[in-house]
């Protein structure tokens, strides 16, 4: 008795489970890796953005294979802390597909793609905007695969040099 309640509850697990990658794809990026050999943005470091209402940071870093990896937001302002955190967490946030992405830069314009969670599956999350100069660049739109929407933005990110960069290599992009 209780081996056929294991194997009926294993079958539901395993229609659940298959039913969820159906529902909720792990989807692919859409813009293919090109290397970076521009001189329009410095790569020596990383960019950040920090929230306008409340306080947070968020970081970009950008590599000469055209791979971006992007941390997690921090609750904090103070870029001291941000870095401690960062280095902190480097091992974990490597070891996750929604901290990369591939960038393209064309002119004056950035355009970046990388996979995030909004909801329960991996989706893709693509931005756009244009560079003010080799440490600043804006985002003026965000698209979301998951609900296919294109949002309006105005994400302002500064460069600041930085000697622990972590490298890009990952398991997620080629």
């Amino acid at each position: 008795m209780r081996t056929m309640f294991l194997y009926a509850f294993i079958s539901i697990l395993g229609v659940f489970v298959s039913c969820c990658k159906i529902l909720l794809p792990n989807e692919k990026l859409s813009m293919k890796r090109v290397d970076y050999n521009g001189n329009e943005l410095r790569i020596d470091g990383y960019y950040y953005r920090q929230g306008d209402k409340s306080e947070y940071t968020c970081v970009v870093f950008l590599y000469k294979n055209g791979i971006l990896f992007s941390t997690r937001c921090h609750r904090s302002y103070d870029l001291d802390v941000v870095e401690k955190e960062m280095v902190n967490e480097y091992d974990e946030f490597r070891k996750s597909k929604t901290h990369w992405g591939v960038f393209m830069v064309v002119d004056n314009r950035i355009e970046y793609e990388e996979w995030t969670t909004p909801t329960e599956g991996i989706t893709v999350k693509k931005s756009s905007g244009f560079i003010e100069n080799d440490t600043t660049f804006r985002i003026a739109e965000e698209y979301f695969s998951y609900n296919k929407k294109t949002y309006h933005v105005n994400q302002v990110y500064h460069f600041k040099q930085f000697a622990n960069k972590p490298d890009s290599t990952n398991k997620f992009i080629k």
